[in-house]
């Protein structure tokens, strides 16, 4: 089969690879669409150790071509979406259940072949049909929902609460939905000035600050009349948007940090101590995917008009140094099998 491998920092090169011969309890999908999502850019352009050669690729969406004689989940001729991130099963975390936290994971397209190639093979347990009504679009939407709605979650996250959401690009603009639907009002945050009219226009958030315009945080406090937000959610990995956060905090309020760091921040730990803070790390999802496609095919989440710039596999590199450069209104970039 035809499969794209990452072989260096920013190289790429097609080849000529086995089809996957799947295990009794996997499934192969036959792919659809990839998204392309700020960890395969770390990974890209070296920010990340990985093994090489590697097909990347971790938010995809496609048909079931083929199931292992023990599955019973899903059949041959289902679209079908996937989680990424298989654990061990023996650690501490596997056994409580907290298998996002594996001390030695396996994850598809860092560690093992990924979906920029023409099938994947995936443990069983980690497919989910796709609903009859959502489109190949939304599936490829799902595994950065289900960031959003874990982050949500252990956030706590509820009514009447004051959320900040500083990054906008596809996570920040899912959290931005979240929180609204588990009835909190939103304060979108970014450099980008297009990705905050796409949230104002679609009724995404309640406010919308561009940081790059003076200091946001008292502007919203000014604002809002607030002392600051309950929860803040960093959806970028920068020193500045961390210590933003930090700052547009309320104190005793929460910093839910989500965005993937390629160095060790340097922040104010005065604002963490002096406030209260309770800081804590959210990291890819876990138990939730079957909400996220439920919030999706209830029409809860509006994906309309997120992917913005669409390229044929045998472009996948151009793609890869167009979104590097975050240009054109980009929001999301996807590869169309």
């Amino acid at each position: 089969m035809k499969a794209l491998q990452l072989i260096g920092k920013e190289k790429f090169k097609f080849a000529e690879v086995p089809k996957p011969e799947i295990k009794a309890d996997e499934v192969l999908l036959k792919i659809k669409k990839v998204g392309i999502c700020g960890t395969d850019l770390h990974i890209y352009h070296g920010g990340m150790k990985v093994p090489l050669p590697l097909i990347m690729g971790h938010e995809f969406v496609g048909d079931v071509a083929e199931v292992g004689l023990d599955v019973t989940n899903v059949k041959v001729g289902d679209r079908a979406v996937a989680e990424h991130v298989i654990g061990c099963g023996n650690c501490t975390f596997c056994n409580f259940g907290k298998c996002n936290l594996c001390i030695k994971p396996t994850v598809i397209g860092l560690h093992r072949p990924g979906a920029l190639a023409e099938y994947v093979a995936i443990p069983a347990r980690l497919v989910y049909r796709l609903p009859d009504e959502l489109t190949y679009d939304d599936g490829v939407l799902v595994e950065p929902l289900s960031i959003a709605v874990y982050g949500i979650r252990r956030a706590g996250v509820g009514v009447g609460d004051n959320v900040v959401v500083v990054g906008q690009g596809t996570i920040g603009l899912f959290i931005d939905q979240v929180a609204k639907a588990a009835g909190a009002s939103v304060c979108g945050i970014d450099v980008m000035q297009p990705r905050l009219d796409y949230a104002s226009k679609k009724q995404l958030v309640d406010i919308a600050l561009n940081s790059k315009n003076g200091d946001v945080a008292e502007k919203y406090k000014k604002e809002t009349n607030y002392a600051g937000a309950d929860v803040v959610f960093e959806v970028v990995g920068r020193d500045e948007t961390i210590d933003l956060s930090l700052s547009i905090a309320r104190p005793d309020g929460k910093v839910a940090v989500l965005g993937v760091f390629e160095h060790d921040a340097s922040i104010n730990m005065m604002d963490i101590v002096k406030k209260e803070l309770h800081v804590l790390g959210s990291w890819t999802c876990l138990n939730s995917f079957e909400p996220t496609l439920h919030l999706l095919a209830n029409k809860h989440i509006l994906t309309d008009g997120l992917i913005t710039h669409r390229y044929k596999f045998a472009d996948t590199p151009k793609a890869f140094i167009d979104a590097s450069s975050y240009s054109d209104n980009r929001i999301k970039s996807a590869i169309e099998f």
